[in-house]
Parts: C-alpha cells; sequence; structure tokens
C-alpha cells in the first residue's frame, strides 16, 4: 500500500521529536539517521530519513546548522521504506564514561596532528563506539549522539513517492517559517 503525500500526517517540532525518542526508547537497536541536501528549488532545506526497523519517518529542516532546527516529518508506509544505514554503526545515544572520552579526545587529536587519515579515524571511532550498545538517554549522563550520515539524494534512491512528500514537506516548511517569521520571503 503506498499512501498518496497529500493524505500524511505531519508532525512537527516537539511532537515529531517526542514521537521519535519514545519510540527509540522501545527500543533503541538498530536505527539510523540520513541526511541529505534538498533539491535546489528548496532554498537550502535539508531532508533526513529517520527510523528503525519497524518504522519509518522522513524530515525536513530549515538547517542542519542551528540547535533546534524548525522540521517537519511524516511517517513513510513499509511498501516506501528503503533502508537507508550506511556503514556499520547504528545510530544512537552511546552512554560514554571518563575512560572511553578520554580515548575518543585521544585518537581524534592524533588525528588532528596528522598521525592517521580519515579512513583510519573512521575505523578507530567504529572500533570504539561499535562495543557500546545504544541506550535511552538519561538527564545527567554523558553520551555519544550518532552517527549522522551526510548522503546525497541520488544515492539514497527516494521513491517517486517520497519525493512528492518531500516536496509537501518542503511547502508546508515553508508556510511555517513564514508564519514564525513575518520578513520571511
Amino acid at each position: 500500500m503506498v499512501t498518496r503525500p497529500e493524505m500524511v500526517e505531519i508532525l512537527e517540532g516537539r511532537a515529531l521529536s517526542k514521537h521519535l525518542l519514545e519510540n527509540y526508547s522501545r527500543n533503541p537497536n538498530g536505527w539510523s539517521f540520513t541526511l541529505f541536501p534538498s533539491a535546489k528549488e528548496d532554498s537550502g532545506f535539508f531532508g533526513a530519513i529517520v527510523g528503525s526497523h519497524t518504522e519509518t519517518w522522513q524530515l525536513k529542516l530549515d538547517s542542519i546548522f542551528k540547535s533546534n532546527p524548525l522540521m517537519l516529518g511524516a511517517k513513510v508506509e513499509s511498501t516506501e521504506r528503503a533502508s537507508f544505514r550506511q556503514g556499520n554503526l547504528s545510530y544512537g545515544y552511546r552512554r560514554l564514561d571518563a575512560t572511553v572520552a578520554f580515548e575518543l579526545l585521544r585518537r581524534l587529536a592524533k588525528a588532528e596532528l596528522g598521525d592517521q587519515d580519515n579512513s583510519q579515524m573512521k575505523l578507530e571511532l567504529e572500533r570504539i563506539l561499535g562495543r557500546i550498545k545504544p541506550v535511552v538517554p538519561v538527564s545527567g549522563e554523558s553520551y555519544a549522539q550518532g552517527p549522522f550520515i551526510l548522503s546525497d539524494r541520488k544515492s539514497l534512491g527516494i521513491t517517486s513517492e517520497q519525493k512528492q512528500l518531500e516536496d509537501r514537506l518542503s511547502v508546508e516548511l515553508r508556510k511555517l517559517l513564514r508564519h514564525r517569521y513575518l520578513s520571511y520571503g
């Protein structure tokens, strides 16, 4: 069954974040978070595909460069769902104790000094973080969050239904920006 983009429910900001966190909290394993620049006509918006084995959401964000972007999202039906996970490390919150955090910082500093190339550093990070299972975050603890995969649109294999949904999310995000910021064109 393919859902027509004009008939899907769109969640905004806090409601969307709350829904995704509740679903993540039920089972923090096997998640992915893939970001991609939207089509040129989207004025710099970003798209994202976020999901697990049981549910996938298509998002539209006004920016990835601020801590609290405006975002909208809609659930992607199972027949439209594709595997967007890239790499060996699933998305999640991984609790970091001081020893692991120090080890990560030490390895990053070593890489910055030119002792390791980027591919070797990526393997080291995956090795260290891969041993730590994703967990449900608790206030007051330290976590590594990610990975967020940044990809191009073409390599994701977005379906025509997802493209239509992406277009609708862009229109709705523009409306939201105009409503919140009167000077927005």
